[in-house]
């Protein structure tokens, strides 16, 4: 149960990243301007501070795709270590074998 509402967090979190993304890319392009007026720049950061916060991409964790986990999560695969492990064992995910030496 809570494990879901993670992964509906999550989710929400990247769908607001996407509806603002345009947006917080212009209002930084405006800020760093040069040749913009200090009282431009002054409403474009009262304008920025009133977005979602949850719209800022350092909001967004990884998590795994399988269980939701989000600590230990393979950036290549996007599985947790648990996850990983028994995938790579049964032989499920192409390239990893169980190491023998």
């Amino acid at each position: 149960m809570r494990n879901e509402q993670w992964i509906l967090m999550d989710k929400l979190k990247r769908n607001l990243y996407i509806k603002y993304e345009l947006k917080n890319f212009i209002f930084n392009s405006i800020i760093k301007n040069n040749a913009t007026p200090n009282i431009y720049k002054y409403y474009i950061f009262y304008k920025k501070s009133k977005l979602k916060r949850w719209s800022i991409i350092s909001q967004q964790t990884n998590r795994c795709v399988k269980f939701g986990r989000p600590w230990y999560v393979n950036k290549l695969t996007r599985y947790s270590r648990f996850t990983f492990r028994k995938e790579s064992y049964c032989g499920n995910l192409p390239g990893f074998k169980r190491a023998s030496w």
